[in-house]
């Protein structure tokens, strides 16, 4: 029986492990015209940088990974892609022109990608019960506003004053230490009880995840969702450090301290708020769930307008707080409410195939068409080309917020289906369109 306190822990570890996909997010999005300006690259090549050449691998790379912690031994696979990413960035110290930078991003991606998939899946069997769920993973995804404190401020001290290389080497080097220690701490339930019971039964093909998710209209529209979210999102990501500099005068330094303590305080005040809200008024209420991310996902296109537009950078700051808290509101309640779709023993894979989409569109295209509109837009408004192609782009919360909108009304019958397919017929889950009529005569 695991202990409450070592469930903690564990809780912990995995959060620490998750904030170095955000750590190095974080470092791109600061330092991203520091390295314009050394490298001397324009902006549709940062796009691609940051964009194509990492998402492309990211999500292909993470299809592997999450067949490999469906069925290994998944703190394994953990601490070898958190020491892949930590030895690739290091080597970010000898970048010296842009094919150097597009091959640390891809080498980069490839040991990001075996972060997420399974510190999920273990999540999971750590924190069975819906509630807790919901809440455990509100605190798993406080690590994507709690990693920028440290790639905000401390990257932007050291950036300030050794170089972006240098900030790299030394996030690489505390990431090897991370993988020692969580390889050594960590248990995988699955690996402690596999001499008791058989493995679980796993599809055999990604398609069979896929079709298990588009059959079901609430994962349908929580994947389309999720994939013009992420689209907006990861479009944006790059581009606010770099937007805060070219419209506003700020140096790396300042700006590193400001977004650090705005994404910092305001993603754990909204990550925290979505889990508790959820966890307290709406923990039997999956439609009122829905309904409530929705609204807050739509809340983030006004917010967007203003941090753009005014005039004043005290003001941009100030408007930035509550965008980020309505941003990490998202996190916790849709991530638990996609493992609860999906039969538990195809957790890593459905989270795979979604993320695979949402980073593939989102991550690869998001960045790369803000970085075309700038570079197209500069002959005419100059620094401001920046501030008009990412408001275009952050227009795109509306459609996704009508997504989520679309699952509420399907998605008591749909939890109901599949606890229903996994009482009756294990398989049942995984291929839902062979068994219908087996489940309806039980």
């Amino acid at each position: 029986m695991t202990s409450n306190a070592y469930r903690r822990y564990v809780l912990g570890a995995l959060a620490v492990t998750f904030a170095f996909v955000w750590l190095d997010r974080s470092l791109i999005m600061l330092l991203l015209q520091p390295i314009k300006e050394d490298l001397r690259v324009s902006d549709a090549q940062l796009g691609f940088v940051s964009g194509i050449a990492f998402a492309l691998f990211y999500a292909t790379v993470g299809l592997p990974i999450s067949r490999w912690a469906d069925t290994g031994n998944r703190v394994s696979i953990t601490s070898i892609a958190i020491a892949t990413w930590g030895v690739t960035v290091s080597m970010c110290l000898f970048v010296g022109n842009f094919f150097h930078l597009v091959v640390a991003r891809v080498f980069a991606a490839v040991g990001e990608a075996g972060c997420m998939p399974p510190t999920y899946s273990l999540l999971g069997d750590y924190f069975p019960k819906p509630a807790e769920r919901a809440r455990a993973m509100s605190v798993y995804w406080i690590a994507a506003p709690i990693a920028p404190v440290l790639g905000f401020i401390a990257g932007g001290y050291v950036a300030e004053r050794y170089g972006w290389r240098m900030t790299f080497l030394l996030a690489g080097l505390l990431a090897l230490l991370v993988a020692i220690v969580f390889r050594m701490t960590v248990r995988d339930p699955r690996m402690n009880a596999s001499s008791l019971q058989a493995p679980p039964q796993q599809p055999r093909r990604f398609v069979d995840v896929g079709r298990a998710l588009w059959n079901r209209a609430s994962s349908r529209h929580l994947t389309i969702g999720m994939i013009l979210f992420f689209t907006m999102a990861q479009g944006m990501n790059p581009w606010y450090a770099a937007f805060m500099m070219r419209s506003h005068g700020m140096s790396t330094s300042e700006l590193g301290v400001w977004l650090g303590m705005i994404f910092a305080i305001g993603g754990v005040a909204g990550t925290w708020l979505g889990g508790y809200v959820v966890a307290r008024w709406y923990a039997d209420n999956e439609r009122g769930q829905i309904r409530l991310i929705s609204i807050m996902v739509a809340s983030l296109a006004p917010w967007f307008i203003l941090f753009l537009l005014l005039p004043r950078k005290e003001h941009t700051l100030a408007v930035l707080f509550p965008l980020i808290v309505a941003f990490n509101f998202f996190n916790g309640p849709i991530f638990a409410m996609l493992q609860r779709l999906v039969a538990d023993e195809m957790r890593a894979r459905a989270l795979a195939v979604v993320m695979m989409l949402a980073n593939l569109i989102g991550m690869g295209i998001g960045p790369q068409l803000i970085g075309i509109f700038s570079d197209l837009l500069m002959p005419r408004l100059g620094p401001d080309s920046l501030r008009y192609a990412m408001l275009g782009t952050s227009l795109i919360t509306l459609w996704a917020a009508h997504q989520f909108w679309q699952v509420s009304h399907t998605v008591k019958s749909d939890l109901s289906d599949v606890a229903q397919r996994a009482r009756y017929c294990p398989d049942a889950a995984q291929f839902p369109a062979e068994i219908d009529d087996a489940v309806r005569l039980r």
